[in-house]
Formats: structure tokens, C-alpha cells, sequence
């Protein structure tokens, strides 16, 4: 730093920067944000002062003022290879990918031994389904700067989206060689297990995202699974209204293990009169109120504790549509199909924050393809509105709850959708169900086969190449297609 007074102002402007340093090696972003102010008050050309303050309002995700220090410091010093590459970072997380993937290639040009930008190039480019280039870029960050946990991290994430497990599991088991218990290792590990059909060694690394994506409601008084007795159990609904849905078939073998046990289960409201039929659980709405409780444990823990193994997994159907709705679709016409679709699943973000649904949805250009296949009623199960264009091609179904949604359900032949909680309800109520799968797969999806083993009446149709739906809706035509002129499927 120079800054342009005396002395005195300019050890003020170094200490300052110093502890912003400092502030942000502890975590402290708020506070290195205040002191790098005060630097740059001093001095409004400094450019590290701007690059630190930029990478302080990363952690905080402070994305637009973050951008505009970079493009200052970038504008200051536009050799610095450290600015650029965080720089493409952020833009990653803007889901500007083709602006991150240039500025990266253009910071490698420069500097082809820049490990950081070999290492966020892959990331980039796995985020963009570029799985093999993603891998490569890894493999060559981990080649000039020598394994480390987050570089096999980053490694085993290529691998394990390029469906390469084997080789994903080694680099997950190379990073925990490097840092025994690192969440993101540990929970990572977890994935690529499941996914393989490990079960009984992913469950315990999967309690490491605790740690490394989410953060608990709650922490204190953790079943284990130990004997209840009459003791009261809290069950929380941790994550996505499918992964609720699927976990839930786990009730009925709680509530024979543990007979005298009171059993309380906190899901949000969408949930409270499907899961009525559920004999012996207490209900409550998720975040309203904490039930009093001796012990708890959250939902998608409770398969662990079980001990559940792919093998042992309760594949019968647990949830039935209730009786007491009234509300019935129109009667189909002699001969035809009544299918219920889904092709897009609910907002998860901005940015990055969205890539997942993204790439799990099916653009509706093309899934609309499907509603020309004859004989066959459609029965839009998406929230919301129909969109427009879609008059006459699709029936909207009245929906407030998953209940309303199992009601609907329950008169169809069958149910044709995205990776979203749709298919998980279907699948709980026994009720064909095709998924239409991204070719990365999901954890509980296994990563090859129609078969699902969690759920046997559903068929799984999936990607052969990422990103790529064409193939996939061919298929789903033809089949469905097929389906027209022969036996209906029977409507349970």
C-alpha cells in the first residue's frame, strides 16, 4: 500500500487492511468488510483492499456490491491472476458460466500454472455438464499442486456426476485420508455410495451434512436408537417435500419397533392431512411450534438408525388417497389414458442456486411434445397456472395440499414426471409412475437401471448424455404410445 499522507495515516491504512485480514481468516466477514472501508478510505486505488473486501462479501453473498470490487481491483490491476480467478468465481455463482469459463481460460493462457484456476475451471465446466473436461481440469490442479482435501473433493464431485463412482469413491477416500472427518468429504462419500447401493456404509458419512450443507432445527437430545420405552420421539422433516415423502415409509416400522412410544412428527402443512392415515403418529406443523420431547431425530436420519439396507428397504405401498375428497376429474373416454405430468420442479434460487432444478426440469417446448401422442388425457399435477398455450392439451387439477394431490393421483393410469416429490408420492401409493431422470441420477435413484428399488412401480427413463432431453421424450412418446393400444393400466 502507498497511501498519499504522512505517517501516521499510513500505518492507520496498513493496520487496517492487516485486520480486515485477519477478520476474515476468522470468519469474522462483517467486520473485515468495516476495516477494509476504513483502508480504502485512505487510499481508493488500493487494489488488494478491494479484492479482499470482494472476497469478504463472497462468504456473506453479497453478489452485486462483491462484483463491483473485483471489476474495480480488476480495472486497477488487470494482470492479477488472483482477482480473475475469483472474479470467475462469482460469475459461476450468477450462473454466468460461459463469462466465468472465458475469464478462466484467458487467466490459464497467461499463467498455465495457475492451480486455483485449474482447480474452479473444472468446477465451472462441471456445473455447465462438461463432466469429462471438468475431471480432466481436476486432475491437472491436483498434478501442479499436489492432493489436497478440497482438490479431491473437487475431484471425486467431477467423477461422481460423470457416474465414474468407483473413481469417485477413491478420490472422496483419498481426501479423508488427507483430513479425517471433513464434512465435505465425508457427505460427498455419502452420495456417491448411495448411489452405488452401499447403504450401510453411506449412512453414517451422511450425518456429515450437518456440517457441510445444512443446519439442524434441531441438535440436542439425538435418538440413536436405542429402546424408546414410553418415551417421546420428535421425527422432523428436514429437506425437500420429496425426500419427506419417501422417509415417511419408515413410520409404520418405527411404530412396530417401539409400540409404547409416543411419536410426534413435524412436517410442513402441505403434509398434515395425507399423513393422517398414519396410525399412532402425531402431527404437527413444521416451525410453529417445538413439541415438548425427550429425544429427536431428523426424518432422513431415521433409515440409519434402522439399519436399512437396499436389500431390507419396505417397498409396499403406504399412502392411499382419502376417501373424504370429493372433487373427481371427468370421466375419461372409452379406450383412453388419463396421465398425470409433471416437468419442472419448484425454485430452489438465483443464479447457480437454481442449476440443480434446472437441470432436473424438462423445458416445456419439448415436454409438450408428449401431449400429441393420441388417445391420452392429460393431467397437469404442477402447481399453479397453466401455462399459456396450453388450452386444450393439458386439464389443470384443483391442488392445495398433497393430499388434494394423492386425490388426483388416485384416478389416473398413470403418472409421466421430473425428479420432483410427485414421483415419490406416486411411487408411495403404488401407482405407476415413470421418472424422467437427469443422466447424473439421483442419490436413491441408483445410477443405472429402469428399476427403482424403493419404489417397484416405477420406471425409471433416463439421460444418456447431460442436458440432453430429446432422447428421453422420444421414448416417453413412443412407450406411452404403445401403452394407448394395448391393456390400460389399472387406476387404483
Amino acid at each position: 500500500m502507498s497511501p498519499k499522507t504522512g505517517k501516521n495515516m499510513k500505518e492507520t491504512a496498513t493496520e487496517a487492511f492487516e485486520r480486515g485480514n485477519l477478520l476474515a481468516a476468522a470468519g469474522q466477514f462483517e467486520a473485515a468488510i468495516a476495516a477494509f472501508d476504513r483502508c480504502l478510505a485512505h487510499d481508493a486505488g488500493d487494489w488488494q483492499a478491494l479484492a479482499n473486501r470482494a472476497n469478504a462479501r463472497m462468504k456473506l453473498k453479497h453478489y452485486p456490491q462483491a462484483l463491483d470490487d473485483y471489476l474495480q481491483a480488476a480495472a486497477l490491476n488487470p494482470a492479477a491472476g488472483s482477482i480473475k480467478c475469483n472474479l470467475a468465481v462469482l460469475l459461476k455463482e450468477l450462473g454466468e458460466l460461459a463469462l466465468a469459463e472465458n475469464l478462466l481460460r484467458e487467466l490459464l493462457t497467461a499463467e498455465p500454472g495457475h492451480v486455483d484456476g485449474w482447480g474452479n475451471l473444472g468446477v465451472v465446466l462441471q456445473y455447465a455438464l462438461r463432466y469429462e473436461e471438468s475431471v480432466a481440469c481436476q486432475r491437472r490442479a491436483i498434478e501442479l499442486g499436489g492432493p489436497s482435501p478440497a482438490r479431491l473433493n473437487n475431484l471425486g464431485n467431477a467423477l461422481s456426476c460423470a457416474l465414474r463412482l468407483d473413481e469417485a469413491v477413491a478420490a472422496y477416500r483419498a481426501g479423508l485420508d488427507l483430513a479425517p472427518g471433513d464434512a465435505d468429504l465425508s457427505f460427498n462419500l455419502s452420495i456417491a455410495l448411495f448411489l452405488q447401493g452401499n447403504y450401510s456404509a453411506a449412512w453414517p458419512l451422511y450425518e456429515a451434512r450437518w456440517s457441510s450443507v445444512l443446519v439442524p432445527r434441531y441438535s440436542e437430545r439425538r435418538w440413536q436408537g436405542e429402546e424408546l420405552g414410553s418415551r417421546t420421539l420428535l421425527l422432523w422433516a428436514e429437506q425437500g417435500l420429496g425426500d419427506t415423502l419417501q422417509m415417511a415409509r419408515f413410520l409404520p416400522v418405527l411404530r412396530r419397533r417401539h409400540p409404547d412410544a409416543r411419536l410426534v412428527l413435524a412436517v410442513p402443512r402441505t403434509f398434515l392431512r395425507l399423513f393422517g392415515q398414519f396410525d399412532g403418529v402425531e402431527l404437527v406443523e413444521l416451525d410453529v411450534a417445538t413439541p415438548p420431547h425427550d429425544v429427536q431425530i431428523p426424518l432422513m436420519s431415521l433409515p440409519g438408525v434402522l439399519g436399512v439396507e437396499l436389500e431390507t428397504l419396505p417397498t409396499a405401498p403406504y399412502l392411499q388417497a382419502l376417501p373424504a375428497w370429493q372433487a373427481r376429474l371427468p370421466v375419461a373416454g372409452p379406450g383412453r389414458l388419463r396421465v398425470g405430468v409433471v416437468w419442472e420442479t419448484g425454485s430452489w434460487g438465483v443464479g447457480i442456486a437454481d442449476h440443480g432444478r434446472q437441470n432436473k426440469s424438462v423445458p416445456l417446448e419439448l415436454f409438450s411434445r408428449l401431449f400429441d401422442v393420441p388417445s391420452v388425457d392429460f393431467i397437469s399435477l404442477q402447481l399453479g397456472e397453466l401455462p399459456a398455450g396450453l388450452e386444450g392439451k393439458v386439464q389443470a387439477a384443483p391442488i392445495a395440499d398433497f393430499a388434494d394431490t394423492a386425490a388426483v393421483i388416485g384416478q389416473l393410469d398413470l403418472v409421466l414426471s421430473v425428479d420432483t416429490s410427485v414421483v415419490h408420492l406416486a411411487g408411495a401409493m403404488g401407482k405407476p409412475v415413470w421418472v424422467l431422470m437427469r443422466a447424473e441420477s439421483a442419490p436413491f435413484f441408483m445410477a443405472d437401471g429402469e428399476a427403482s428399488p424403493w419404489y417397484p412401480s416405477m420406471r425409471i427413463l433416463r439421460q444418456h448424455r447431460p442436458g440432453e432431453w430429446d432422447e428421453v421424450i422420444a421414448r416417453a412418446a413412443q412407450e406411452l404410445s404403445g401403452l394407448c393400444s394395448a391393456k390400460p393400466l389399472a387406476a387404483g
